[in-house]
C-alpha cells in the first residue's frame, strides 16, 4: 500500500477542527477561562507588590536603614534613636541622611463617617503630589483614591489617631487593596505618638560614585543596632511579604486552572476523537500510520490550547486596562515571568489532555472502516 503525503498536501487537523466549529470554540473558551484564572490572580498579586513598594521606590534613597533585623515596612516595627540619623550621616560616602517615622493608622471623617487604612509617614519625600501642597504642622496629604472614598477635599479636616488634621494635598499611585499611604510633617507625627527624637527608618543618599551596596555594608559596620539595605533589597523584602501571603493561594489556583484546562481540553479531544474514529479508520486504510494519526490528535489539542492561551492573554490585558477604572485600588500588572508560567501551564495542559484520546486512536485498525465499527 502506498502512503499518502497527508501532512504536505491536506491540512487534516485544521479541517477536523473546523468541521465542528461549535465544539472547537467551546473548547478554546473553556481552556481560556482556566488560563485566565491563573493570569489574573498572578496579575493581582503583582499589582499589590507594585503598590506596596511604590513608596520605597519613590523615596529615591540609595540605602534604607532600619532597626537591626528589620528589612520591611509592613508587618514589622522599627524604632531608632534620633541620634542614629547623625551617626549614619557621618559614615564615609553618605551625601544625606533623613529620618522618617512610620505608623499604621486609620483616617476617619468623624464619629459616624467613613474610614480608611493608611501607612502614615512623617518626614521624607511626598511622591507624585497632584493637588494642594506639602503638609505643614497639623496637616496631612492623602492619596486621591482615599480622599474620593472618604468624600474629602483639600481644606477639609480628617481625624488620625485621635488628632484632627487638615488635608493640604493629594497624591496619586499609593492606593492598593490593603490600603494607601498618607503623609504628614515629622513634627506632627511625633506629637501624635508622643515619641520625640525617635525615627522608624533613615533614608540615605550616596555621594556620586559610591555604590549603594558598598554604602550599606559601611553603615552596618560603623553604626550599632541597625540593618542597612539597598533600595532594591528593601523592595524585594517587601515583595516577599506579599509572596508569603499569596504563595499557597496562587499554587492552589494554578492547580485549579490546570485541572480545569486538562478536563476541558481532554473532554473536547476525546469527544472529537470518538466522533472521528471512522475518519481515522479511513485515513489508516489510505496509508496513514498510527504515529501520524497520533500526531493529528496532538496537533488538534495543541491548536485548542494555543487558541485558549491567546484568548486568555488578550482578556487579561483587557482586565489590566479596565479594572483600575472600575476600582482604583485594584491594580493589575502582567509580568513576563507570569506569562511564561501560564504558557508552561498551557503546554502541560496540552500534553496531559493529549494522553486521553491516544489509546483509542492507537487501537483504530484500517479494517474497521470496512466492518462499519471502530
Amino acid at each position: 500500500m502506498i502512503a499518502l503525503p497527508f501532512a504536505s498536501s491536506v491540512p487534516v487537523a485544521r479541517r477536523q477542527l473546523l468541521a465542528r466549529r461549535g465544539r472547537t470554540l467551546a473548547g478554546v473558551i473553556g481552556i481560556a477561562v482556566a488560563l485566565l484564572l491563573v493570569l489574573t490572580l498572578k496579575a493581582i498579586f503583582a499589582g499589590m507588590e507594585e503598590r506596596l513598594t511604590g513608596f520605597i521606590e519613590g523615596t529615591r534613597a540609595d540605602v534604607l536603614v532600619a532597626q537591626e533585623g528589620v528589612r520591611t515596612i509592613h508587618m514589622t516595627e522599627s524604632a531608632l534613636p534620633g541620634a542614629t540619623v547623625a551617626a549614619v550621616a557621618r559614615v564615609p560616602g553618605v551625601a544625606s541622611a533623613e529620618g522618617i517615622v512610620y505608623k499604621g493608622a486609620f483616617v476617619e471623617t468623624g464619629p459616624n463617617g467613613k474610614s480608611g487604612v493608611v501607612g502614615l509617614v512623617g518626614g521624607g519625600p511626598v511622591p507624585d503630589l497632584v493637588a494642594g501642597r506639602l503638609p505643614a504642622a497639623g496637616e496631612i496629604v492623602l492619596d486621591r483614591v482615599l480622599a474620593d472614598t472618604l468624600g474629602v477635599e483639600v481644606g477639609d479636616t480628617v481625624e488620625v489617631l485621635g488628632t484632627p488634621l487638615r488635608v493640604s494635598g493629594e497624591v496619586n499611585g499609593t492606593a492598593g487593596i490593603t490600603g494607601s499611604y498618607a503623609f504628614v510633617a515629622r513634627s506632627t507625627i511625633e506629637s501624635m505618638l508622643q515619641t520625640p527624637d525617635v525615627v522608624s527608618y533613615v533614608l540615605v543618599r550616596a555621594q556620586p560614585g559610591v555604590d549603594g551596596g558598598e554604602l550599606a555594608r559601611r553603615i552596618n559596620r560603623d553604626v550599632v543596632g541597625v540593618s542597612a539595605s539597598t533600595r532594591a533589597e528593601f523592595a524585594d523584602s517587601e515583595r516577599r511579604v506579599v509572596g508569603d501571603m499569596s504563595t499557597d493561594l496562587v499554587r492552589a489556583m494554578i492547580l485549579v486552572g490546570f485541572v480545569i484546562g486538562v478536563a476541558v481540553a481532554g473532554l473536547v479531544a476525546y469527544s472529537q476523537t470518538l466522533a472521528q474514529l471512522h475518519d481515522y479508520g479511513v485515513l489508516r486504510a489510505l496509508g496513514l500510520s498510527a504515529r501520524r494519526a497520533l500526531a493529528l490528535v496532538v496537533a488538534q489539542i495543541g491548536a485548542l490550547v494555543l487558541g485558549g492561551f491567546v484568548v486568555a492573554l488578550g482578556l487579561a490585558a483587557l482586565l489590566v486596562a479596565v479594572l483600575p477604572a472600575l476600582s482604583p485600588t485594584l491594580v493589575l500588572s502582567i509580568r513576563a515571568g507570569d506569562v511564561g508560567q501560564a504558557a508552561f501551564v498551557a503546554g502541560s495542559v496540552a500534553l496531559a489532555a493529549a494522553l486521553i484520546p491516544v489509546v483509542r486512536v492507537v487501537r483504530v485498525e484500517p479494517a474497521s472502516v470496512f466492518r462499519g465499527t471502530a
